[in-house]
């Protein structure tokens, strides 16, 4: 059975225009998915008595509408599926604004992913009647694609360090936060072109991860413009650009090249923009 909650959009979760950020939104599916697994017996001080945890390996978003500051978004969130007692997925949906599917890894006490116990499983049974997200449309082959004629566009290169104040109950960066790198990462090429980053419109988001990036960490977010895409949401379909982000471990101004073991994760979003200008 989905979890039904009723939030309302917090004055930090907006951009100068009163509109919800992307990532923001994707705190706001978190904050459903922490309360529906409390209402289910696993509260957040349970998961860490007992040495467990979900991190998440992949994340997706369809945005149907901006959401506006104080807005009460009602949020539907389930689980889907079980896969092997490691990997689950839970999809949850902000009505009317956005349509949203994670899949999380069980991990133990070291980190490293392990199979869930049956009473955890038992505690999050898998929907049959859940609502599959539709699939997004699909970039072109990597960031290695280059810039040639016709082809995928660079964008100027993002480096930075996580704050300390800013890592999760697991000692990393949160999964939204990453989000927030791709619009960051997207918003200073903008400004840099003469746009008004503030224009930006979501309207996707795919993020895939491959380690969690922490304090420690210099960060290189590398992107490129890849073009333009339509998107179908639930309230039809949806027209916008198409951009990819990697975030990569290592600062690219030191160092000649990052090498593939660096990646942290690869963001994939598409924005509109008020102006229509990408």
């Amino acid at each position: 059975m989905a979890g039904v909650y009723t939030l309302r959009t917090p004055r930090h979760a907006c951009t100068p225009r009163d509109t919800a950020r992307a990532g923001d939104l994707w705190r706001v599916v978190q904050d459903a998915a922490v309360q529906d697994a409390s209402d289910k017996g696993w509260p957040p001080e349970r998961f860490r008595a007992a040495g467990t945890g979900f991190v998440v390996r992949e994340m997706r978003a369809i945005h149907q509408r901006e959401a506006s500051y104080g807005e009460a978004l009602t949020l539907r969130t389930q689980v889907a599926d079980h896969r092997r007692d490691v990997m689950m997925r839970r999809e949850t949906q902000i009505d009317g604004v956005m349509d949203a599917t994670a899949d999380w890894v069980h991990i133990g006490r070291e980190g490293s992913p392990q199979r869930a116990t049956p009473e955890l499983i038992a505690a999050f049974p898998a929907s049959a009647t859940a609502p599959a997200l539709p699939p997004l449309p699909e970039p072109p082959a990597g960031l290695a694609a280059g810039a040639a004629a016709g082809g995928p566009t660079p964008l100027p290169t993002f480096i930075f360090s996580p704050w300390w104040t800013e890592m999760d109950p697991l000692g990393h960066t949160n999964h939204p936060r990453y989000v927030d790198w791709a619009d960051e990462s997207l918003s200073r090429a903008l400004h840099a072109a003469g746009i008004d980053p503030t224009g930006l419109v979501p309207i996707a988001e795919r993020v895939r991860f491959r380690a969690g990036a922490r304090a420690v960490d210099t960060i290189t977010v590398t992107g490129q413009r890849l073009g333009a895409v339509a998107v179908q949401t639930a309230a039809g379909v949806r027209h916008g650009v198409a951009f990819q982000f990697r975030a990569r471990r290592g600062d690219a101004s030191a160092t000649s090249a990052l090498g593939a073991g660096d990646v942290v994760a690869d963001m994939y979003i598409v924005r509109a923009h008020l102006q229509g200008d990408l």
